[in-house]
């Protein structure tokens, strides 16, 4: 189990790292005009690859050490994220972006990656 929770620990802090790269502009593409928001790398699978690889990072946190008090508060941490995500970050992005960030959020799931790349309208 410790290998198991390590893997998805690494997996889930690359995933984060990655996508906050991304957040900071580093790794786009840099052919045509850049996106309003990020299209690129993870977001192109789904919509929130930070805070899931947070979670999957303290999910395996948990399972490395065996610690029933972290499994919990990554619980509800994933609670409060989705909760966060549903109630504030999405319907800001959608005034913020308009069309482009509704039509991206009917393409790409929320927390689990699609498994084939989608294209989603360009901003």
């Amino acid at each position: 189990m410790t290998v198991l929770g390590i893997a998805l620990a690494v997996a889930g802090a690359v995933l984060a790292i990655r996508s906050a790269l991304l957040l900071a502009g580093r790794g786009r593409p840099r052919r045509g005009a850049p996106p309003a928001f990020v299209l690129a790398g993870p977001y192109v699978r789904m919509r929130n690859p930070l805070y899931a690889g947070l979670l999957l990072a303290l999910a395996g946190g948990a399972v490395a050490l065996r610690s029933w008090p972290l499994a919990g508060a990554t619980v509800l941490a994933a609670a409060a994220a989705h909760a966060w995500v549903v109630a504030v970050e999405e319907p800001r992005l959608a005034r913020r972006f308009g069309e482009a960030y509704v039509e991206y959020r009917r393409r790409v799931p929320r927390w689990f990656p699609s498994r084939r790349r989608t294209d989603p309208v360009r901003p």
